[in-house]
């Protein structure tokens, strides 16, 4: 029988034993079942023993604490226990000598335990403990999902063409939040009127940049912007429509206006980048190939901006170092390669200068993105490039921003939606218009804007009231001579800046800015499409006579009055749309959605359209119909019928609220004063 020689001591002898043998036996003990390892604890004790008696003792309460382990793991009772291995076990207790060093025989030991182990079946593993959680719902039953909105104050009552409007800033407004939300409005207007250009002398610069369709932006710019009337504005626009959505109907900035506004191009292909900037690598690329940007310098500049960016100041001095360089070269009689190379650089700083500081105008307002040096490559094809496209589609997708509550900042072109404002409405915006204003220069820089209040409080309440008369539909037509309407305004669909920017621009909703009587315009949906990438779009754009543009049948008639609409029209877009902001005073009377258009198209003759109304079903009467014919006739019928409805209504609420006794009394009144007078 070999001796077993793991542990720090052995019947009070040291072990031979490692400390590496003496941990794999504890691993060893471990997996040995409970009574097995009491016995081993028994017989392989850690310290040795003094005396018999006191080494019994400690045997007998270490068999008590093995038999309580046993009973707590439910191992009591446990049937196959070796007989022969307890009575091995007390006989090894018993025979001792007088000094306790007497080894158990171990050998025989470990065979019992063997056959122990055969004999009983395998542990069972252990079922995971099920988490038992409280049951609350009697005192905290589960939340019940609040119903679907289907309807706003004020407006929409019908969501079809405004599915997202429960996100949009006029929601909170009518609730009597964000009372003194304003939008910081970003204007590079002093960068380009300070900004000290080469002298008209210099053929080789002006000629280029007149050739460019660009020179005129520098004439089109505002020192100064009025914060709260174009916060004012951008709260009533919604980016389903594309339009701004207002009492009198929807109206929006559109190619026409651009092109009469701005005189840059709005034709040709549009900016079709992909994403909204170019990586740091083709970023330096570009400006050390065009710009003439030194390597080094151009990395420091874009770690300084964060991106493929050049901040306006280091693009000015860029533009400043190359005009002296290529000045210098000229004079000292250069290669003709070098000067023209120092020409074009200069010519391509200035160009995106100008454009970076106006129309794409981001919310830093401190750089321009690199991305747009693409289109500057070959100066002689810049003005083939839809400038105006483009440049608008980059305002409207900061529209789209600035209609959300949480918006604080207001990028794009302000001075061109500044401009539109004071073009289309007459009352609002200070401005003086200056007089040496001719129409050879566009027509923005007609007017002179005043700085005004940041907070557009006033401008929200002079909106919710704003009357047809205080509107310019058409205000180019004197201008036309210089800049004549062109047929492109009439393209329908989506119109971007690169991939990241798609915006819809649809002028059928807006047929009165176009001189038509403005009807009930198709869903969005019909007009731009959905699922359309930036090559579909511009080949979409490119052949817009076969499919997106608004044929003569859809303008419909020319206007008699510039406001006049289809009957219904006013009705529907309150059903649909939010044309106000701000809840109506208690103290003033309600308002019908169509009193707007009564106020101004003056008395309704209930007798005529009666007339027109019986004349015409009895016109369908004489006629064999059918079923839908029928039901045209009578929806025909009812919506000519809807302006006397609103005749009546608007007539029985003054004689509720008492206007027409006041007025017969004072007549009263001033005719009796009139009679004592007559009579002294």
């Amino acid at each position: 029988m070999t001796d077993d020689k793991v542990g720090r001591t052995r019947r009070g002898g040291a072990s031979k034993a490692h400390s590496s043998a003496r941990r794999q036996a504890a691993v060893n003990v471990d997996k040995i079942p409970s009574r097995a390892k009491g016995k081993a604890v028994s017989t392989t004790m850690d310290e040795p023993r003094p005396e018999d008696a006191e080494s019994q003792e400690e045997n007998e309460d270490v068999e008590e604490n093995i038999s309580e382990e046993g009973e707590e793991e439910g191992e009591e009772g446990e049937e196959g226990v070796d007989e022969e291995a307890e009575e091995a076990d007390e006989e090894a207790d018993e025979e001792g000598d007088d000094d306790g060093e007497e080894e158990v025989d171990e050998e025989a030991e470990e065979e019992m335990e063997e056959e122990e182990e055969a004999e009983q079946p395998p542990p069972e593993p252990k079922k995971p403990r099920k988490k038992v959680t409280r049951v609350t719902q009697g005192r905290n039953p589960p939340r019940v999902k609040p119903p679907p909105v289907t309807c706003y104050d004020g407006g929409p009552s019908d969501l079809s063409l405004l599915p997202g409007f429960g996100k949009h800033v006029a929601v909170p407004l009518w609730k009597g939040e964000l009372q003194s939300r304003y939008l910081r409005v970003m204007n590079n207007g002093k960068k380009i009127n300070n900004f000290k250009i080469c002298p008209k002398e210099y053929s080789w610069f002006w000629n280029v940049v007149n050739a460019s369709g660009l020179e005129t932006l520098r004439r089109t710019n505002y020192n100064h912007t009025d914060w709260g009337l174009l916060t004012a504005f951008a709260e009533r626009w919604h980016p389903e429509t594309g339009t701004f959505h207002l009492p009198i109907g929807e109206m929006t900035i559109t190619l026409d206006d651009v092109s009469s506004l701005l005189h840059i191009p709005i034709t040709g292909k549009m900016l079709d980048h992909n994403g909204t900037s170019c990586t740091k690598e083709d970023g330096e690329e570009m400006c050390v190939e065009y710009l003439n940007f030194p390597i080094s310098k151009c990395k420091k500049e874009f770690q300084k901006m964060k991106g493929a960016h050049i901040g306006f100041k280091a693009l000015k001095d860029l533009y400043l170092d190359n005009l002296k360089d290529a000045l210098k070269a000229e004079r000292l009689k250069k290669p003709a390669e070098d000067v023209e190379f120092l020409r074009e650089c200069t010519i391509r700083c200035y160009l995106l200068y100008l454009i970076g500081a106006t129309i794409f105008t981001n919310k830093s307002m401190q750089y321009v993105d690199v991305i747009f040096l693409t289109y500057l490559r070959d100066l002689s094809l810049v003005n083939t490039w839809n400038w105006g496209a483009s440049g608008l589609a980059y305002l409207y997708n900061y529209l789209d921003a600035a209609s959300r509550p949480r918006c604080g900042n207001h990028g794009g072109y302000n001075c061109l939606f500044q401009a539109w404002i004071m073009a289309h409405f007459k009352t609002f915006g200070g401005r003086f218009v200056d007089e040496r204003y001719t129409h050879d220069n566009p027509y923005a820089a007609r007017f002179l804007p005043l700085k005004g209040p940041k907070f557009p409080g006033q401008h929200r309440s002079a909106l919710d009231t704003m009357r047809m008369d205080e509107v310019v539909f058409c205000p180019y037509e004197e201008h036309r001579q210089t800049r004549p309407f062109q047929d492109i305004s009439w393209y329908t669909g989506w119109i971007m800046c690169g991939s990241a920017i798609i915006n819809p621009h649809l002028p059928e909703r807006v047929l009165r800015q176009f001189g038509h009587v403005q009807s009930i315009p198709r869903h969005p949906d019909v007009s731009a499409k959905a699922g359309m990438n930036r090559f579909t779009i511009a080949d979409a754009f490119a052949s817009y006579l076969t499919a997106n543009y608004v044929t003569e049948e859809m303008r419909g008639p020319k206007v008699v009055r510039a406001f006049d609409t289809v009957p219904g029209y006013i009705p529907w877009l309150y059903r649909v749309s939010h044309p106000k902001i701000l809840p109506p005073v208690e103290a003033d009377p309600p308002t019908h959605a169509n009193l707007e258009e009564d106020n101004v198209s003056g008395e309704c003759d209930v007798s005529e359209v009666t007339k027109k109304v019986r004349a015409d079903l009895r016109k369908a009467l004489d006629g064999q119909l059918n079923l839908a014919d029928a039901l045209v006739v009578i929806e025909k019928a009812y919506t000519d019928l809807e302006p006397v409805d609103a005749y009546l209504v608007r007539r029985k609420r003054k004689r509720d609220s008492g206007e027409g006794t006041k007025k017969r009394k004072k007549k009263k009144k001033t005719t009796t004063e009139d009679a004592g007078t007559s009579s002294l």
